[in-house]
Order: structure tokens, then C-alpha cells, then sequence
């Protein structure tokens, strides 16, 4: 069974908090930061545009969906969030008072990445449970 913790993002200063999943010892957005350093450099942009968004959101400011959009499925109870950019995508989920980021991903791979990020929620959350 996996081991869960949360890290607080130290680049977003914002109200609310904002925290990267650390599977493992492995924080998601960090592996995530280091893959687009690594494989696709032309996108390193995007991810700091991704940080802005995501700061943004974290100071109760609002986007409009090409940004950022909520993708909760009906009937589920903890909200789930997609950061967008042209290529790249950054997956969240509600926590009070702010936000967990679990996973990022390439716009090619989001079918994948999209189950892979339900997964790691449900995983997560029954982590939680006593």
C-alpha cells in the first residue's frame, strides 16, 4: 500500500493552501516539473503559467474554463479541478481551505492521465479513512 503525505507548494503564496501529493516519498508535481525539464523543455513555460493560475484560484480569484475548470463528476463528493494550458494539465482535488494537487500531465496523455488521477484520489482518500 502506498504511503501518502502532502508538502506545501512554497511557490504559491496565496489565502488558501495549496499542496502536492508525495506518493512514496515521490511528490506528483515535482516529478511532474521534473519530466517537462527533462523531455519536454518547450513547455516550461506553460508549467509557470500553470503556478500563476493555480496561485490565482489560491487568492479566491476566479478563471474562466480554458484555465481552470471543475471537473467533478455528479454525485461525487470531494471536488475535483483541472489547471489547463495548451499542452499541459495539472489535476487537483478540494480540501478545506484549499487545494491537493495530484497529478500533471501532457494534453496527449490526459485520457490516461485522467483515469491514473482518479485513481490516485480514491487511493488517497481511503488512505485517509480511519
Amino acid at each position: 500500500m502506498a504511503v501518502f503525505s502532502l508538502k506545501r507548494i512554497d511557490a504559491i503564496k496565496a489565502r488558501q493552501e495549496v499542496d502536492e501529493l508525495v506518493i512514496d516519498g515521490i511528490g506528483q508535481l515535482k516529478a511532474f516539473e521534473k519530466e517537462i525539464n527533462e523531455k519536454h523543455e518547450r513547455y516550461k513555460t506553460e508549467l509557470e503559467m500553470l503556478y500563476v493560475y493555480m496561485e490565482f484560484v489560491a487568492q479566491g480569484q476566479s478563471l474562466n474554463d480554458t484555465k481552470f475548470r471543475d471537473i467533478t463528476p455528479h454525485g461525487e463528493t470531494v471536488k475535483e479541478y483541472e489547471f489547463k494550458s495548451k499542452h499541459l494539465r495539472i489535476y487537483a482535488i478540494k480540501k478545506p481551505n484549499g487545494k491537493i494537487v495530484l497529478l500533471g500531465g501532457l494534453k496527449t496523455t490526459q485520457k490516461a492521465d485522467f483515469k491514473r488521477f482518479r485513481s490516485i484520489k480514491e487511493q488517497y482518500l481511503n488512505a485517509q479513512r480511519p
